[in-house]
């Protein structure tokens, strides 16, 4: 009876136990994958940046789906969201950053799983349930915790008044 509900085939059929046990372990592990998928992660990573700057500091972060929209950070004003990694490992977060005398960075502020071999900033980007990427942007660069992780550049305008002074 089980062979017939599992298999849908009589026992008369010319199926080797070798080729059942192959399709009984595909059939577990497919359940197993669709399990993980429907139970996920419930909101178990979490982004936070600080702003470190000394004037406010302009702010829009996106994914791949979900835009999270500009905002304008206080000094000192933190912004934090939680999210669910896609089950492949591919979630990227993004933040575009801008401040009076900066200018514009971008930044991946979180990568999933799949991208750890990447990254050197491992405290932000390891997979595990109690991942926090904890930033902090100040006039000397974007820190990931206490890593340096990027410097801003130069800021447009200034090398307007480089060339000015060269007379370029």
């Amino acid at each position: 009876m089980f062979d017939q509900f599992m298999f849908g085939m009589k026992k008369s059929t010319n199926m080797n136990h070798g080729t059942k046990r192959a399709f009984v372990v595909v059939v577990v592990v497919v359940l197993c994958m669709i399990l993980m998928m429907l139970m996920g992660q419930a909101q178990c990573d979490l982004v936070t940046i600080v702003n470190k700057m000394y004037e406010p500091l302009n702010v829009h972060c996106q994914s791949k789906d979900t835009d999270l929209g500009a905002r304008t950070l206080a000094r000192l004003e933190q912004y934090s969201w939680s999210f669910d990694q896609d089950f492949i490992g591919t979630t990227l977060y993004d933040c575009d950053f801008s401040a009076v005398g900066f200018g514009l960075v971008h930044v991946d502020v979180f990568k999933g799983w799949a991208y750890k071999k990447e990254l050197p900033c491992q405290r932000c980007f390891d997979y595990a349930c109690d991942t926090n990427c904890f930033w902090v942007v100040m006039p000397s660069g974007f820190y990931c915790g206490s890593v340096l992780w990027t410097l801003w550049p130069p800021h447009p305008s200034s090398n307007k008044m480089l060339n000015s002074t060269n007379g370029l």
